[in-house]
């Protein structure tokens, strides 16, 4: 099996150091270190990682700040996958290819078999998960329940998302899960919900995550048709927050697949909004192909779907996360999608062929350069639309100067 530290915070983030077999590394930023950190708080020598018979025994060299595993101060320590370690203002995550582990999954890979029958997700209020005891729901969508739960391991409150048993039935989905969620991991932004953790425990696949005080932009546009008109400005906020997310998730070659209202959080203390659910649509993806074809239907918030999405056959990239933001702007700025039916199919043919009412028809206040890149967002062609989220960003950068808004 092969090993690795990813550098998952601190001036070398994204930064991935193999581990192999008979290997001993000499972590610090002194000129003889390897790997060699940038970290100025992290000591010229400051721990040696050991690799013997497939143990993995870090080692702390005397540094100034100490060597801390799983925010414990630790002379050594025998690493198993999971691992924090934290030097200096550095934090690498200890991996090993293959093993099961609380950042990827808890307990076996095969389906169990309970004594009892498994307690719905949705009555686990008062339950514990792995190391989490569930506290309150949050929210019920079509792949999961939201819970509020405590993290008695990390003395934390976090969004436990428990996904439905039937999501994850066969052995390939449970792997395509955990790949997924391997995937993401590492990924750090202030717009993207950190995951802390995720894993299979019983029949229950589960994702924990930053916990937002907040609302989620199901209950803004719910509130705009019962209050008036969400300001431009806020929508435009909006806008910039989620683009810088899908920016940090187009340099990881990672589509969302997925953005709706449901999926961004708009934090109570400082109106940061943070893209949620990244790489859960993959992670999902035979679950959802089967059910896309089954009788026509369709998973998830089509009101927010690109064109290219309701043809099932269709290969979608980025641009198709454009789209969706596109569509959940507009929402902000009218209080409604921009396409909607009374049935299925008369929501899909609008989304593939009508053209949305411009949405200063709603709201006279919306400045015509912004209205236009909204209007660009929802093209039916991907070829239309920016192709990428900088070139989306740098449009918006135009809006921002011209308005004299703080970027």
């Amino acid at each position: 099996m092969g090993a690795q530290l990813v550098v998952i915070s601190g001036p070398d983030q994204g930064r991935t150091i193999p581990v192999e077999e008979g290997q001993t590394l000499f972590i610090g930023r002194g000129e003889g270190a390897s790997p060699r950190l940038a970290d100025p708080h992290v000591s010229r020598s400051h721990c040696r990682l050991e690799v013997d018979a497939g143990k993995y025994r870090l080692t702390d060299l005397g540094s100034r700040t100490g060597t801390f595993v799983n925010d414990q101060q630790v002379p050594w320590h025998d690493l198993k996958p999971g691992d924090e370690i934290r030097i200096g203002s550095t934090r690498l995550r200890f991996n090993l290819e293959g093993a099961l582990d609380a950042t990827t999954l808890v307990g076996g890979l095969a389906k169990p078999k309970p004594a009892a029958p498994a307690t719905p997700v949705q009555e686990l209020v008062g339950a514990k998960i792995a190391f989490f005891e569930i506290q309150k729901k949050i929210a019920t969508g079509t792949s999961a329940v939201v819970f509020r739960a405590h993290d008695a391991e990390h003395d934390r409150v976090v969004a436990l998302k428990v996904l439905w048993p039937e999501t994850t039935e066969s052995e390939e989905e449970v792997q395509r899960f955990v790949r997924a969620m391997k995937t993401m991991m590492p990924i750090r932004h202030p717009n993207i919900v950190e995951l802390y953790a995720a894993g299979k425990t019983g029949p229950y696949c589960w994702l924990a995550m930053e916990y937002v005080e907040g609302e989620s932009l199901v209950q803004v546009i719910q509130r705009i048709g019962t209050v008036g008109m969400l300001d431009w400005q806020d929508a435009f906020r909006v806008a910039v927050h989620v683009a810088r997310a899908l920016e940090a998730a187009y340099a990881r070659d990672i589509i969302h697949r997925n953005i709706t209202p449901a999926n961004i959080l708009l934090r109570a203390s400082d109106k940061l909004a943070k893209l949620g659910d990244l790489m859960l649509a993959k992670a999902l993806a035979g679950s959802l192909a089967r059910q896309i074809t089954r009788r026509g239907e369709l998973v998830g918030d089509v009101l927010y779907m690109s064109p290219e999405r309701t043809r099932s056959e269709a290969e979608v990239d980025g641009r198709s996360d454009i789209y969706s933001l596109g569509a959940t702007v507009y929402a902000l700025l009218t209080g409604r999608p921009p396409f909607e039916g009374d049935a299925l199919p008369e929501v899909i043919t609008r989304i593939r062929q009508a053209e949305p009412v411009k949405p200063k028809k709603y709201q006279l206040s919306i400045p015509d350069m912004f209205e236009g890149l909204v209007l660009r967002m929802l093209a039916k062609r991907p070829g239309d639309r920016f192709q990428t989220p900088t070139d989306l960003l740098k449009n918006l950068e135009r809006v921002a100067k011209y308005q004299g808004i703080a970027f």
